[in-house]
């Protein structure tokens, strides 16, 4: 069977090694970074540094691909949006709608950014098991005043922990959802505006289910939100400082483009 979407492959690699907070921290900053970017060049320098990270992580690359595949049709969308709505210079014209340069080099960008959020987001959840993602966010914001919030960093550790595990099962069920609709007659392609509520529908009643047996195992299990111990001991290693310091250099180069 498929493994489902941002699942974690087990590895060796260097990128497997180093410290989720490392991970975490990188991916966050790369992600700012990739909407400061406002030139193709930019943009071919993010891509060299991702083909770079993700030939030393070891991942197969139809990991990014089913991360990229579910939301090709909403960036296909954000696209479409920029370039015909964008005012600037028409180079064609279909009916009322005039695609322009300026709307093209928009779309372009901007569907750029979205695909790298999600190869960046695919590396991270594919090289880092989900506890050690949960444990270095709550490191990363154990110092924060979220007392005043009424929460703590090991209560926001633990949301994390259940939406990273529920996020590749949701899209399992959208696949078993669909299919078993198909299976009943539905046709997805002939039939869009009637396929969304007979996708949304079933999908939503299922999610809120799963929502609500989880809540009750973790009352049955007498869950408190307390202070618990963890398996993962975090301890910064000179890879870490070593992959903070080319992240400084490749920032810093991005910004002087």
């Amino acid at each position: 069977m498929q493994e489902p979407v941002f699942s974690y492959v087990p590895g060796a690699s260097v990128i497997h090694r180093l410290d989720p907070r490392t991970k975490v921290t990188t991916v966050m900053l790369l992600g700012i970074l990739t909407f400061r970017v406002d030139n193709f060049a930019g943009i071919v320098a993010l891509f060299a540094f991702f083909f770079v990270l993700a030939l030393l992580s070891g991942l197969p690359i139809k990991i990014f691909l089913r991360a990229v595949r579910p939301m090709m049709l909403f960036i296909f969308f954000i696209f479409l949006t920029q370039m015909f709505f964008t005012d600037g210079r028409p180079f064609a014209s279909y009916w009322i709608l005039q695609p322009s340069l300026e709307g093209l080099e928009k779309g372009l960008k901007l569907a750029a950014r979205f695909i790298f959020l999600l190869l960046f987001a695919a590396l991270l959840t594919a090289s880092t098991d989900p506890s050690a993602i949960t444990c270095g966010v709550e490191r990363m914001v154990r110092p924060l005043p979220l007392r005043w919030l009424g929460i703590s960093s090991f209560e926001l550790a633990t949301m994390m922990n259940i939406s990273i595990a529920f996020f590749p099962l949701l899209f399992e069920r959208v696949e078993r959802t669909k299919a078993a609709q198909t299976a009943r007659g539905m046709d997805f392609v002939k039939n869009p505006f009637r396929s969304i509520p007979a996708l949304a529908v079933p999908l939503l009643r299922g999610v809120i289910r799963d929502a609500e047996e989880l809540a009750l195992a973790m009352e049955g299990r007498g869950y408190q939100g307390n202070q618990r111990t963890s398996i993962h001991e975090l301890s910064m290693q000179k890879n870490d400082w070593e992959a903070f310091f080319i992240l400084v250099l490749f920032i810093l180069f991005i910004l002087i483009l």
